[in-house]
Order: structure tokens, then sequence, then C-alpha cells
């Protein structure tokens, strides 16, 4: 499960972002979660889970935010969502299509009590 180590490494780098002081102070740790990032929310979530119960970052609220895989079509310029495994312009059925989202793996917000 390749999630726990993405969990450790979210951790390592809200570490490296705040003071070392406030690690206790965070309240809030905001994620984006692409589709196409090969990260499973739920297992994530478990894994943060136990990591922050073994840190300083014990009463962190984790939110994850899943995005969905959305592309440009070359072709027609429509902008649509798209299945998982779907490749192809749901308008014009045209696969030059440039992907916009969807492969995110991000840290949006980190929030310190005051």
């Amino acid at each position: 499960m390749h999630e726990m180590s993405v969990a450790q490494n979210i951790f390592d780098i809200v570490r490296k972002n705040i003071p070392e002081e406030s690690e206790e102070k965070v309240v809030k740790i905001h994620l984006k979660v692409g589709e196409l990032s090969g990260v499973v929310p739920d297992s994530l979530s478990f894994c943060i889970d136990i990591i922050k119960d073994e840190s300083n970052f014990k009463n962190v609220f984790i939110e994850i935010e899943q995005v969905p895989i959305t592309a440009h079509c070359q072709l027609c310029g429509k902008t649509s969502q798209l299945e998982f495994g779907v490749f192809f312009c749901p308008n014009c059925q045209s696969t030059n299509i440039k992907l916009l989202t969807g492969r995110e793996l991000d840290i949006v917000d980190i929030e310190l009590n005051d």
C-alpha cells in the first residue's frame, strides 16, 4: 500500500512548511487527490489516521477533496468531465484531448490554531 508513504510524505511536507513549535497547532490539512493520481482516498485517509495518532498531529482534521478527470477536446473545443478509463471526448468521440484535471496530489492549505 503506497498510500502509507504518501501519508508520511504529506506530514513531512507540513513539518517543513511550519515552525517546529507549531506542529501541535495544526488543526486542518486540505488535500486535493485526483482520480488519476494513483492514490485511493479512503486508503490515504486510513494511513493518515495511523500516522497522526503517533505524532504531534493527533488533533488534525484531514480534508480530502477528490478531483475528477476533466479534459479539453482539441477538435470540437468542448471541456468535459471524463469517466476513469474513457479518454475520448464525450461530445465528438475524438481522442485528441488535453487532460486538465485528475492528476493532482496537492496540499492546498495547512490551517493552524492561533
